[in-house]
């Protein structure tokens, strides 16, 4: 087996662990993953598209057009006609959404810095951490 064949696992289970859901004003713990991941980077980038969304979550065209309707009838999404092209759409995360991705955002880090203390792990091994999983997203 190689050094770090139980690494998957680890990943699944911390982020089992975690509960990446967690209740909001706006409900956000019952959206399925798909709507979350696409509100979660129409909020990262204000005023993206639908093919922006297409090529960051590789999902197909058709899924993100639905999450997206769904997300705008939940309140927690605005579409503008883009100005340059109006057959286009810019993607807007209403206030409430955004306050509450911020929210879920919070409960997440203090669960990981909880994790972080009760395993003993210090600033500088916390840091080299998140260095690391920089890295990786970046080369992922």
């Amino acid at each position: 087996m190689h050094p770090l064949g139980t690494l998957p696992e680890a990943i699944f289970e911390v982020a089992d662990r975690l509960d990446l859901k967690a209740p909001t004003e706006a409900g956000l713990a019952e959206l399925p993953g798909s709507e979350l991941e696409v509100l979660r980077l129409v909020t990262l980038f204000p005023g993206c598209g639908i093919m922006f969304l297409t090529e960051g979550t590789r999902m197909r065209q058709a899924n993100i057009s639905a999450a997206v309707r769904s997300l705008v009838e939940r309140g927690l999404v605005t579409k503008e006609t883009d100005d340059r092209d109006r057959r286009a759409v810019r993607l807007y995360a209403t206030p409430k959404a955004a306050r509450d991705l911020s929210i879920l955002r919070r409960i997440w880090l203090h669960r990981l810095l909880d994790a972080f203390d009760a395993a003993g792990v210090g600033d500088a091994d916390r840091a080299r951490f998140l260095a690391i999983m920089n890295d990786l997203r970046a080369n992922l």
